[in-house]
């Protein structure tokens, strides 16, 4: 595709997305929109730089989790140049992974893909990365640094429907497994 018809397909896209946001929407309206995934109008950042990747290295090693109404979780963060794996366990013995998510320098942009969603970083600084949803509906997150080695996730929903926005944050402390005693 030339550059000429990747702009016009870019501007009958936008159009497309501005007109289903304006119009009035009755229900077949609404049911067609949530069956296609739409690209989110919020901007990411398309030139990260590994020099920005490794702004964030404060978030490597192994975490323990918590926040309000929330059992203790533990998720382990590990680098490999640009690309940022994150592993999530079913308890602080850290044997089983439950989830398992990776992050990559692509093109400029430092994402996860995982179905039919994307999200990407829209910000990067020496305390914080920001992430917002690209492609397909979902939530932004941010993970901040704080003062004694520790950090927190914010997520944030927007407010969809008759669902007003809300906000969840965990905070993250180093884990470190106690050794079992010797016999």
């Amino acid at each position: 595709m030339n550059k000429t018809m990747v702009k016009f397909a870019f501007v009958l896209l936008t159009a497309a997305f501005l007109l289903m946001g304006c119009s009035s929407g009755g229900a077949n309206n609404a049911q067609s929109v949530a069956a296609t995934p739409t690209p989110i109008t919020v901007n990411w950042k398309k030139d990260i730089t590994p020099a920005d990747i490794a702004r964030i290295k404060w978030l490597e090693g192994t975490w323990r989790g918590s926040g309000e109404g929330q059992e203790p979780f533990y998720e382990r963060y590990h680098f490999d140049g640009t690309t940022m794996t994150e592993e999530s366990f079913s308890d602080e013995n850290l044997a089983n992974v439950t989830e398992s998510a990776q992050y990559k320098l692509i093109n400029g942009e430092f994402r996860h893909t995982q179905n039919a969603k994307r999200v990407a970083a829209s910000e990067i600084t020496d305390d914080h990365i920001q992430f917002v949803p690209v492609v397909g509906d979902g939530n932004s997150f941010r993970f901040e640094k704080q003062p004694g080695g520790k950090w927190r996730a914010v997520l944030e929903w927007p407010a969809t429907g008759d669902q007003p926005a809300k906000q969840k944050i965990y905070n993250m402390e180093p884990y470190k497994p106690e050794k079992p005693a010797k016999k």
